[in-house]
């Protein structure tokens, strides 16, 4: 009897240091696949913006999408268009592009390997001259910017000192300054307007329509 008890606490122990070294590989096995796919992804977004001047990262159904690849388009720019919707993997390839960008959103772009940004970022770029800079560097310049209007120096300049005014602000602008002209015209020569009245009138509508048209 004292044998086989013997025999019964030896077999217990024996099974309690054998399980956590059978137990403890598992974890590691687990967390190796993930992070081999995410470097992979990582990888692709690497190699895809190496390769291609413009890349854009979008979503087919997407407005801001349409609104930056019509920009390319009327600037007579190529540039490879990946909509993550039309992609199996497209949830993890935008997973892999928020770690490397810090940018969930679509579009994200990438011009001469470097990144952009979303579509705000891209027109913004546009009319400041840097998107021109950038595509010039990444030897597309020239070629790229044909019929497209290159931003003066007086536009880079306000845009550096954030003076740059919006294309609808500069319309109401420019309205105004008409408006402005024709309302003081119309009572000079119908109410008896003083011409000293008519001179400051008239100055203040073009000096009105110029800050619409000064950016443009």
């Amino acid at each position: 009897m004292r044998e086989l008890g013997l025999l019964a606490v030896t077999l217990t122990v024996s099974s309690a240091l054998r399980i956590p070294l059978l137990a403890a590989p598992r974890p590691m096995l687990r967390c190796e696949t993930p992070m081999l796919a995410a470097a992979t992804l990582e990888e692709s977004i690497q190699e895809a913006t190496a390769a291609n001047v413009v890349v854009v990262y979008s979503k087919s159904w997407c407005p801001f999408c349409a609104k930056t690849k019509a920009l390319f388009d009327e600037m007579g720019q190529p540039y490879t268009a990946i909509e993550l919707d039309q992609r199996e993997d497209g949830d993890a390839l935008q997973a892999a592009l928020l770690e490397i960008t810090q940018q969930r959103t679509v579009p994200n772009v990438f011009v001469g390997g470097q990144h952009l940004g979303g579509n705000d970022d891209t027109q913004q770029a546009a009319r400041s001259g840097k998107l021109a800079a950038m595509l010039e560097a990444a030897g597309s310049g020239s070629e790229a910017m044909t019929g497209y209007v290159v931003p003066t120096a007086a536009q880079r300049k306000a845009v550096a000192e954030d003076k740059m005014i919006s294309e609808a602000e500069a319309t109401v602008r420019k309205i105004a300054g008409v408006g402005i002209g024709v309302v003081t015209a119309a009572m000079y020569a119908t109410s008896g307007l003083a011409y000293t009245a008519l001179a400051s009138g008239l100055f203040g509508a073009i000096a009105v329509y110029r800050t619409g048209a000064q950016y443009q």
